[in-house]
C-alpha cells in the first residue's frame, strides 16, 4: 500500500496573529501565553469577499494531488470527503467533487466527520477498503475545512488558531507488503460538551453562531492516552521506537507535542511541527507535517515506517503505524 505525496491548497490571505492579540487589550499576555503553548505566529484564511468554501478548495486539493502523483481521476475507485465544515450536507461533497472532476461510474464516493482525526480516519478506512477489495486499487481523500468565519473574536484560542485549507492525498494499492500496519483508538467523550457547533444543535441554528469552544480544553487526555499506549502499541507491532522514522502527531498544540517528546526522549529532528507558519488545518493536520516535511527537507524512503498520533474534539485520539 503507498501514500503518495499530499498535496496543501492554501487561500491567499496570510493573517499575523500579532493584530488578533493586541485586539484582547489588557488580556494581551495571557493570549501571548496561549499562543506560545499552542505554537502560532500565521494562519492562511479566505477573506471576507471571496467566495472560497471547503468545498472549491477541496476540488483544487483533489486535482493538486492527482497532477503532482500523475495519477487519472479515472484511476480512483474510492473518494472520501473529511470535514467538520462541509459545504454541503446533501449530497455529499465527495460525490460533488467526483463529478467535477469527471470520476468513473464504480467510483465509491462518502463524507467523514471525526473532526481533526478525520484524516487519519479516512487514511485507516481507505486502506482497508483497498485491502478488502478485489478490483479496487486507488484511493482519494480530501480534507477539507473553513473555520475564519465561525470563530469570532472572543474566545483567545480560536481567534487565531485555526487556518482555512484543503490538502488531498492518494493511497494506491500495490504488490509490496508496505501500508497500514496497525491502528489504535481512544475515545474519552466525557469531553462532548466542550467544543460545539452549532452551539444548540443544528435545529436551532442561527446564521451568527460561532464554535463554543471551552477555553480550559487541552487536549491533555490524548497525550495521556499517548504516553500510556505508544510503547506497548510498538511491541504489538514487533517495533521499537528507535525503528521510527518519521513521527506525524497533531499540529493543534505545540506544548502537547513537547510532552510526548520529552517523555520518551525523542529526536526533535523526526517530529516536524509547521503550525507556526501555517496555522491549525484541523483533519489534515498530520499530513500537512508529511507534506512539508516531504517539501522542505526530505522525502521518504520505500521501507520507512512513520507513527501517527492526532485527536479531535470530543475526544477521539488515535495512534498509527504505517510502512512506506
Amino acid at each position: 500500500m503507498k501514500l503518495n505525496h499530499p498535496f496543501l491548497y492554501l487561500p491567499s490571505k496570510k493573517e499575523n496573529n500579532e493584530s488578533i492579540i493586541e485586539s484582547f487589550g489588557d488580556k494581551k499576555q495571557f493570549v501571548q501565553k496561549v499562543q506560545k503553548a499552542l505554537g502560532r505566529k500565521e494562519r492562511y484564511i479566505v477573506s471576507s469577499d471571496s467566495e472560497e468554501t471547503t468545498f472549491s478548495m477541496g476540488i483544487e486539493a483533489a486535482k493538486g494531488a492527482l497532477r503532482e502523483n500523475n495519477i487519472d481521476i479515472s484511476e480512483i475507485d474510492i473518494i472520501i470527503f473529511a470535514s467538520c465544515t462541509p459545504e454541503y450536507v446533501m449530497p455529499s461533497n465527495a460525490l460533488k467533487i467526483h463529478s467535477e472532476l469527471g470520476g468513473k461510474f464504480s467510483t465509491v464516493c462518502y463524507d467523514l466527520n471525526s473532526n481533526s482525526i478525520g484524516g487519519f480516519v479516512a487514511l485507516d478506512q481507505i486502506a482497508k477498503y483497498l485491502s478488502g477489495s478485489k478490483y479496487s486499487k486507488k484511493g482519494l481523500v480530501i480534507c477539507a475545512d473553513k473555520f475564519s468565519n465561525i470563530s469570532g473574536s472572543v474566545n483567545p484560542i480560536i481567534s487565531f488558531c485555526f487556518s482555512d485549507s484543503a490538502l488531498a492525498f492518494i493511497i494506491e494499492k500495490d504488490e509490496s507488503s508496505s501500508g497500514l500496519i496497525d491502528v489504535q483508538y481512544y475515545c474519552d467523550s466525557q469531553h462532548h460538551d466542550k467544543n460545539v457547533y452549532p452551539p444548540k444543535g443544528y435545529s436551532n441554528y442561527k446564521n451568527t453562531d460561532i464554535i463554543q469552544w471551552d477555553s480550559t480544553f487541552d487536549g491533555l487526555s490524548s497525550v495521556k492516552f499517548a504516553k500510556e499506549n505508544l510503547e506497548e502499541f510498538l511491541e504489538k507491532n514487533n517495533t521499537k521506537l528507535n525503528d521510527i522514522d518519521l513521527f506525524l502527531f497533531s499540529q493543534f498544540s505545540l506544548k502537547n507535542i513537547e510532552l510526548i517528546i520529552n517523555h520518551f526522549n525523542l529526536p526533535t529532528d523526526k517530529v516536524p511541527f509547521y503550525s507556526h507558519e501555517l496555522g491549525y488545518t484541523s483533519a489534515s493536520s498530520p499530513f500537512v507535517a508529511l507534506e512539508q516535511y516531504e517539501k522542505n527537507v526530505k522525502k521518504i524512503k520505500k521501507g520507512e515506517k512513520i507513527l501517527l498520533w492526532t485527536l479531535g474534539t470530543g475526544i477521539l485520539a488515535g495512534l498509527m503505524l504505517w510502512e512506506y
